[in-house]
């Protein structure tokens, strides 16, 4: 949805933003804007129309699956390929 320079933009200005606001004695805004800055740290790294088909595969909505993965342009730069990962 939003570009990888944008997220990052994001996080950087709300983790500011919440520096100000423990600097200032407001705690709990502190913390609770880092955990939002967290959220656009954590989308950087994964790609939010495959978390968004995940949730739409979990209430077996099919066709709104289709279409998410749909929108994905280019599959192979948004996919991983962990085979370094063994389960037992």
């Amino acid at each position: 949805m939003f570009n990888k320079n944008i997220k990052l933009f994001l996080a950087t200005a709300i983790v500011a933003y919440a520096v100000y606001q423990i600097i200032e004695t407001y705690v709990g805004n502190g913390i609770m804007l880092i955990l939002l800055a967290s959220i656009f740290v954590f989308l950087y790294f994964k790609n939010e129309m495959i978390l968004l088909a995940f949730l739409k595969l979990r209430k077996q909505d099919f066709p709104g699956t289709e279409r998410l993965l749909n929108k994905i342009k280019n599959p192979k730069t948004a996919l991983t390929n962990n085979k370094g990962i063994i389960i037992s």
